[in-house]
């Protein structure tokens, strides 16, 4: 009696035994990861943690802060934040989730616009056509800063200093605005649509 007890005690670990297999291998999955955007100013963090949010700054320099892979131009991975800003909230709302890339002037195939001599943006442009293309491939070839890496992802950070409209260059601390807009996208799967959990827009109020 205790002899067969035993025997259907291991048939049943050994059934069982793919199966916490199985779940392993569904927790180890990395093709997707969280953004994690966060707006960082004098030492204070906002978590943006909407598809679309709205905040409150003071009138001074401040950074976004998010995670993205690393990009692989050896393997064709261009993963890269896409920063588009405007003062037209007009334009602004014409960005939605599961449309194309291609159908938006403003992160349409050739709409990146060139850094500063730095290599880096050293203001934030405010321009319905074109957006701020920011990865990080290395220490010698980037255009963000890197914070740290975690895992294969790394937290990276994108400091703005100074606003750039009306054909000019204004500090935060000068500016006359009171409102401006930022969509901020990442794809994540490299297809070209924005998919859910890709794009992020912040209605920025300053005060």
């Amino acid at each position: 009696m205790k002899t067969l007890r035993l025997f259907s005690i291991l048939i049943f670990l050994f059934g069982f035994t793919p199966g916490c297999k199985t779940l392993k291998i569904g927790k180890g999955d990395k093709e997707s990861f969280k953004t994690q955007l966060a707006v960082f100013q004098n030492g204070n963090k906002i978590n943006i943690d909407k598809p679309i949010m709205t905040i409150e700054i003071a009138r001074k320099e401040f950074s976004l802060r998010f995670y993205n892979k690393k990009y692989d131009s050896e393997n064709k991975k261009f993963y890269s934040a896409q920063i588009a800003a405007f003062t037209d909230k007009s334009e602004f709302d014409k960005i939605e989730s599961g449309l194309s890339k291609s159908d938006l002037p403003c992160f349409e195939p050739g709409s990146g616009m060139a850094p500063g001599r730095s290599g880096k943006y050293e203001t934030l442009i405010f321009n319905n056509s074109g957006h701020h293309y920011a990865p990080y491939e290395n220490s010698e070839s980037k255009r963000v800063t890197l914070l740290r890496e975690s895992d294969g992802l790394f937290e990276l950070g994108f400091e703005i200093n100074a606003l750039y409209y009306d054909n000019k260059e204004v500090k935060m601390t000068d500016t006359e605005l009171t409102e401006f807009y930022i969509a901020f996208l990442i794809d994540k799967n490299l297809d070209g649509i924005i998919d859910k959990g890709e794009l992020n827009k912040l209605i920025i109020k300053i005060k």
